[in-house]
């Protein structure tokens, strides 16, 4: 019997067995969901929203839940297209695409389900231009970042950046705000800070993307150019952190977390420079998210600091 028909039959007669059939199949989709990426991109619209404000705590909460099924649509459709790719590396062959535990069907359906549902939550909690956003961000990240992109460029971090945009677009619209300052730093912040987050993994797992066919820095310039690449990329996004400060956006507030932040993820780049070490660059892939968690807070501690 199919995925599918399984779930249909296990939602007839809702005994434990049934019960935990459903929770066990949720459980496949959460994973195929890519949850970290999910709960990054909420953090981002919520940010927006809170920066564009003020909003009431429902109408957020709404738009952030909407824009993330959105996100988690995507990012399911990304794991179907992915798959086979994703089965040749040792970091995700047990996706649920990859190992086969979820079917390319079932994830196509769900996903593309998921998307139109977000999006149209979106419609209703936030307006037509912030679902015009959020169908935006979905398909570039689907269509044009990993059908286009991704297999054909070793830079496709650089306009795949673009993708983390949208999420900050939809808070923002939802909350009626215009094209000011804030909005512009927090969208150039985001899309800079993709290709040091990628090229650092890649270059840590040299051996993984070599085996997916994956272009990448590290396989296309060399360790020692690559090195020397992500340093450069990480000191433009710690530069780009204090131009807000320079343009009167954010002050003091701002500046006491991004400046040391910006410093620590700074030498951790310059140690992957000088010494090329793998684990460096593994060091500098899971620092950058909460690099990037501790920016935006800094920008909504700003914010309540000086409505």
């Amino acid at each position: 019997m199919s995925w599918v028909a399984d779930t249909r039959t296990a939602a007839v007669g809702l005994g434990p067995a049934s019960l935990r059939g459903l929770a066990t199949r949720a459980a496949v989709l959460g994973r195929a969901a890519k949850p970290r990426i999910v709960a990054l991109f909420a953090v981002t619209v919520l940010v927006a929203t809170l920066l564009a404000g003020p909003v009431s705590a429902g109408a957020t909460a709404a738009v952030v839940a909407a824009a993330a099924l959105t996100v988690a649509g995507a990012a399911v459709l990304n794991n179907c297209l992915e798959r086979d790719l994703d089965a040749r590396m040792t970091r995700t062959r047990r996706r649920p695409t990859a190992d086969g535990t979820l079917p390319a069907g079932t994830a196509l359906a769900a996903g593309l389900l998921a998307v139109a549902g977000g999006v149209s939550a979106v419609w209703l909690c936030g307006g037509a231009l912030a679902a015009t956003f959020a169908a935006a961000g979905a398909a570039y990240y689907v269509l044009v970042y990993t059908l286009l992109l991704k297999p054909r460029t070793a830079y496709s971090s650089l306009p795949g950046g673009l993708a983390g945009v949208f999420p900050a677009l939809i808070g923002w619209t939802a909350a009626g705000g215009g094209l000011t300052g804030p909005i512009v730093s927090l969208c150039v912040l985001i899309a800079v800070w993709s290709p040091p987050h990628f090229w650092a993994l890649a270059f840590a797992l040299q051996d993984d993307y070599l085996a997916s066919g994956v272009p990448t820095p590290p396989a296309v310039l060399g360790e020692k150019a690559a090195a020397k690449l992500i340093f450069a990329a990480a000191a433009a996004l710690v530069a780009l952190t204090l131009v807000p400060v320079a343009a009167g956006l954010y002050g003091p507030v701002y500046l006491l977390v991004v400046a040391p932040a910006g410093l620590g993820f700074l030498l951790v780049a310059l140690a992957l420079a000088r010494h090329r070490r793998r684990a460096t660059a593994l060091l500098l892939h899971k620092l950058s998210g909460p690099y990037l968690a501790a920016i935006l807070a800094a920008m909504v501690a700003e914010r309540l600091a000086h409505p």
